[in-house]
């Protein structure tokens, strides 16, 4: 049995110095949420950092792959260079990869490998709204090749508007709190706040952006009530509107 025991104790050493360890990167990103406005110039295309950190002992390989979690209508996807709507590509590693590309090249000399306590800063997400307003979530996954489990994904949500000044004058005072409690495992609620002479909207929404709650017509100051009995366990996402535009986005658990 102590034969056993050192003998495991051996392999697994190995086992991490070889750096075939599933080790979870760290994260982080330039920004969680970027506003974005027609009028000005920049907003052509967007680009948001992120960090790639390995805190874990041996070298990881990795890949990255992109998933919509929600995207305004039209989208053009699959990516069409004559088509209408936002669209968006990223770097990662040596490479640049074509619109609207799902994942990286998960052959060798492709995946990004980074040592222990090493970080990698070669990603870039880019997104062009294309004269279309709206909010958008956008999901990275930086995983070894074939095992999403063993990776580490963030989100990007993109908040569009027609103009600087009209998304100020809706946010001045627009403001919904998060849901609570959260997790939710029966009712969720929100508190909301609404400019005077505005008309707000709050939308729930699961991962794939159907909506599963829509509160309309909202006004003054109050809270709305999520019923979650029907819905299940997972991620979801609530949206404030003012007026039809999107000011502020967030999310929630639901837990049974």
């Amino acid at each position: 049995m102590k034969r056993s025991k050192i003998f495991q104790l051996l392999m697994g050493l190995v086992f991490f110095a070889t750096g075939t360890a599933i080790a979870q990167p760290e994260v982080i990103l330039e920004a969680e949420t970027v506003y974005v406005y027609l009028d000005d110039p920049a907003s052509e295309e967007i680009t948001t950092h992120a960090t790639v950190s390995n805190n874990q002992f041996g070298t990881i390989e990795l890949m990255c792959s992109r998933n919509y979690i929600d995207v305004v209508n039209p989208y053009n996807y699959p990516y069409n260079p004559e088509g209408e709507g936002s669209y968006e590509k990223f770097c990662w590693g040596p490479i640049c990869y074509n619109y609207g590309a799902d994942a990286s090249n998960p052959n060798s000399g492709f995946t990004v490998g980074i040592p222990n306590g090493d970080t990698d800063t070669t990603f870039i997400a880019y997104f062009y709204p294309n004269g279309v307003t709206g909010s958008s979530i956008i999901e990275y996954c930086f995983h070894p090749v074939g095992n999403t489990a063993g990776g580490t994904c963030v989100q990007i949500t993109y908040i569009v508007e027609e103009s600087a000044s009209v998304g100020q004058s809706h946010t001045e005072e627009a403001e919904i709190s998060s849901v609570y409690p959260n997790p939710v495992t029966n009712d969720g609620f929100i508190d909301f706040i609404i400019p005077k002479g505005k008309t707000g909207e709050i939308i729930a929404r699961d991962l794939t952006g159907n909506a599963v709650s829509r509160f309309s017509s909202l006004n003054s100051e109050g809270r709305v009530i999520i019923d979650t009995s029907d819905l299940s366990p997972g991620l979801y996402f609530t949206t404030l509107e003012i007026d039809g535009a999107v000011t502020e986005t967030k999310r929630f658990v639901v837990a049974k």
